[in-house]
């Protein structure tokens, strides 16, 4: 692929526990409520083209892979699988894109894929930093992993699905007016907008090697938006925000709960850090809806986290989101390790699903993805004390915000149709429930068509 450098289906099944295996009922966390949960998993047949080795673009391969090893898996087979294109989901067009991101930067995102000789030059307008390499096909490529991610947030806004997954979402570092990292386009940001439509409160949580910059400037300002990261911090490593004491500003002061560790993360240390924060902030903020960044930067052997965390450490902080009993929307994030990656968010896949991850051997002895996952052990520079210095930090800041009343969560349109009266009139109450969901919310209203808003999250000050 050619670059820009800044350098000179859908059908709905449920999963019965008839389906799931002994190993995996025995496992699974809440065998009742896996039963009942309505998993959405989105994909682009042909996402992988847009791998680009000469922009350093390994996910889209990543992501083929991984989608591969579901079906393969035969998880395919107790989830809906929504393909883009015919009764499926679109790729974003640029006026969707357009309700985040300014008209300028669209519109040369939209020109490098024909015009790219024609605006090299304008490149060093539109990036944040250096680590930006835009591939021939930036643009489209943006376009799908944003249209995914806006079309399962629509399905939880709208109760279609109680869990949407969209393994090439995630891209959190692209700001309004430009790319960073391999973020092109937002559609964490695009995402949670989308959501805000529906609902009034959304919680999301970064869990990666590095901090989803984008997303917290996008939501500093706003309390319709409760943002938890943990990642790792310092040491020149990318993006450099994300400290400890950004805690948001205006409506979203304490809003913003910043989890920085240091390379040797492990098991142990995250599940001292990660569930009590993440038990904290739903009990007090009371989300309507979770968008859960599962980046793989964070497990062993990937080539940039330095981190220790196994498979194992890696499932239970997805587990500990899916506990919150919310609808929720998985996104990839990071990972620039291919084989890791892809059995990382396999395995979330199937927690997903209500399912253990079991042994790869198991599933399929015949995948070329290695069974085993390799184990680099780094030197853990966490200590102790300043990991629980983090946490009672984070806990502090989010008691010290409002307490919210539990949210109204969107309800299955077969049940929305079942309490329609027989003449087909809104049930008493239902402009009322509206209201409360947020789906008569000026700010939201003003959400759709791009206009700000003092209740709509607003961009502030680039993060240092």
């Amino acid at each position: 692929r050619k670059t820009l450098s800044t350098k000179p289906l859908v059908l709905t099944a449920r999963m019965s526990s008839a389906a799931t295996p002994p190993q995996a009922q025995q496992a699974a966390p809440d065998a009742t409520l896996a039963a009942e949960r309505r998993v959405t998993y989105l994909l682009d047949d042909h996402i992988g083209v847009h791998a680009s080795p000469e922009a350093s673009l390994r996910k889209p391969h990543t992501v083929r892979l991984t989608d591969n090893l579901v079906v393969d898996c035969g998880l395919d087979k107790h989830m809906t699988m929504v393909r883009s294109g015919g009764d499926g989901w679109s790729p974003a067009p640029a006026a969707t894109v357009r309700r985040y991101h300014t008209d300028a930067y669209v519109a040369f995102l939209e020109k490098i894929e024909l015009h790219g000789k024609e605006v090299a030059n304008e490149a060093a307008n539109y990036v944040l930093n250096n680590s930006v390499c835009f591939s021939e096909t930036a643009w489209p490529y943006a376009q799908i992993y944003a249209g995914a991610s806006m079309h399962a947030a629509e399905l939880l806004a709208t109760g279609k699905a109680d869990i949407a997954i969209n393994w090439s979402g995630g891209q959190a570092h692209a700001r309004r007016d430009c790319a960073s990292g391999f973020s092109y386009v937002n559609d964490v940001v695009l995402a949670v907008l989308t959501l805000l439509q529906s609902v009034e409160r959304v919680l999301f949580i970064n869990v990666d090697s590095v901090h989803a910059s984008g997303v917290e400037e996008a939501f500093y300002t706003t309390d319709r938006v409760m943002c938890v990261s943990l990642h790792r911090h310092g040491d020149g490593y990318f993006p450099g925000s994300g400290g400890a004491k950004d805690a948001g500003e205006r409506a979203g002061k304490g809003h913003n709960i910043n989890l920085p560790v240091e390379r040797g993360f492990s098991d142990a240390d995250l599940e001292a850090l990660l569930p009590p924060v993440v038990e904290a902030a739903a009990a007090r903020y009371q989300p309507a809806a979770v968008v859960l960044l599962a980046g793989t930067g964070l497990l062993s052997g990937d080539r940039l986290g330095c981190m220790n965390v196994t498979l194992g450490g890696y499932s239970k902080a997805v587990e500990c989101v899916l506990a919150l009993r919310r609808p929720t929307l998985l996104l990839g994030g990071g990972g620039y390790t291919t084989s890791i990656a892809t059995r990382a968010w396999a395995a979330a896949t199937s927690l997903a699903c209500g399912a253990a991850p079991l042994p790869l051997a198991e599933l399929r002895p015949d995948h070329p993805c290695p069974q085993q996952l390799s184990e680099t052990v780094m030197g853990n520079e966490n200590g102790a004390a300043a990991l629980a210095a983090t946490r009672e930090a984070a806990l502090e800041r989010i008691a010290s915000t409002p307490a919210r009343d539990p949210p109204v969560v969107p309800s299955p349109p077969a049940a929305a149709e079942a309490s329609l009266p027989a003449d087909g009139a809104a049930p008493a109450g239902a402009a009322d429930k509206t209201a409360a969901a947020g789906g008569s919310d000026p700010a939201a209203a003003e959400a759709s068509n791009g206009t700000p808003s003092a209740a709509e999250p607003q961009p502030a000050a680039a993060a240092p």
